[in-house]
């Protein structure tokens, strides 16, 4: 799509938020808007009701990284205007969850046990009023 003397491209990465989400590129501008596969320093919703995937989220994230340089500006869709450095510890956090909630499991934890013992210390922070650590806990062992 051509806009305002920019060529807009707009992808859909399969499920990551839900099963229908798209991230918009202005090449010109080197900026992106990722919606709802990007909650700045928080976690995420993963409305996996909705067909979207802990697992997917995370290798969406890991696709637009590889699709923008160190100066592309993110636009997420909750947070602040954003850097490739701020994607990437985003991207940190999801891989983090991922492999914390997947040793848990192995080890046979329940659900009530991991959520007892909470996050991992340095993501206490992520935390928000609509993804507590108990939200984002339940959401990573319902989906891993």
């Amino acid at each position: 799509m051509h806009f305002n003397q920019d060529t807009l491209d707009v992808f859909h990465l399969g499920p990551g938020h839900t099963d229908g989400d798209s991230v918009v590129k202005w090449k010109k501008a080197n900026v992106i808007h990722m919606g709802d596969l990007f909650f700045k320093d928080r976690f995420p919703y993963i409305d996996l009701d909705g067909g979207g995937s802990v697992v997917g989220y995370r290798d969406n994230v890991a696709a637009v990284i590889a699709k923008i340089d160190d100066n592309a500006q993110i636009i997420p869709g909750h947070g602040d205007l954003a850097s490739k450095s701020d994607l990437l510890k985003f991207k940190h956090m999801l891989d983090d969850s991922i492999n914390w909630m997947r040793s848990n499991k192995v080890n046979g934890l329940s659900l009530d046990e991991i959520k007892r013992m909470g996050v991992p210390e340095q993501y206490k922070t992520w935390s928000w009023a609509f993804i507590n650590q108990d939200k984002w806990i339940e959401t990573l062992y319902k989906d891993l």
